[in-house]
């Protein structure tokens, strides 16, 4: 079995939320299955991982995502869709994730804005939301005045629709907290929804162990 990790940003390092969210799975997954990771990079080091990371990938594809919010802007006005979704549209990456699925038994897609890349009728899917982003667009559009409300507002209904679409479709959809998972479904969401919350390394941050670190005399 061979699975397939989509993410829309490199899961390393493990420096920022997110990150540490989707490093953390992939680590857990590469233990067990071979994976196949497609990413965007997020700045020219991504384009360079260590071997620390890329030796636990079956195979490694970065590729860059360069297009301004501007132009992504103008892309969902014409063609309908939510600003989130065109700001990560890209041929290359839909190559990439169709030269990858032929011999992938598994998908575990990170992020919604990669939802994209899911072929229909594909191989089964787990799709990591993390958060109700349409949720967050309502909130930004209940603070924001004249044009940028309605601008908000159009997210926040597009992208919701997109969201409840793939969740019909998808093995399960996960989310950070049962409070997320819970507003999806009053969303009106159908499928499987689950809470995975973020846990902590007991190991790197048990005190004791860390003291007896610290009076080691080995480096």
């Amino acid at each position: 079995m061979s699975l397939l990790f989509l993410a829309h940003r490199v899961p390393f390092p493990p420096d920022r939320g997110d990150k540490i969210r989707s490093f953390h799975v992939l680590q857990y997954l590469a233990k067990r299955t071979p994976v196949h990771l497609v990413a965007f990079a997020d700045d020219e080091a991504d384009f360079d991982p260590p071997a620390v990371f890329t030796d636990m990938l079956a195979s490694c594809t970065i590729l860059p995502r360069r297009k301004s919010q501007k132009r992504a802007a103008i892309e969902a006005l014409a063609t309908g869709k939510p600003v989130s979704l065109t700001a990560f549209a890209s041929a290359a990456m839909q190559d990439a994730v169709d030269r990858v699925l032929p011999g992938i038994s598994t998908v575990y897609c990170f992020s919604g804005q990669m939802a994209q890349y899911l072929p229909v009728g594909g191989p089964p899917v787990v799709m990591d939301f993390v958060d109700v982003d349409s949720a967050k667009f309502a909130g930004f559009a209940d603070d924001a005045r004249g044009p940028m409300r309605w601008i908000m507002r159009r997210e926040a209904r597009l992208l919701g629709m997109f969201e409840r679409e793939v969740a019909s479709r998808v093995s399960a959809s996960l989310f950070v907290s049962e409070a997320e998972a819970g507003l999806f479904r009053e969303g009106g969401a159908t499928g499987r929804i689950i809470a995975v919350e973020n846990g902590i390394d007991s190991a790197k941050f048990d005190p004791a162990a860390r003291d007896a670190r610290r009076s080691s005399p080995l480096p």
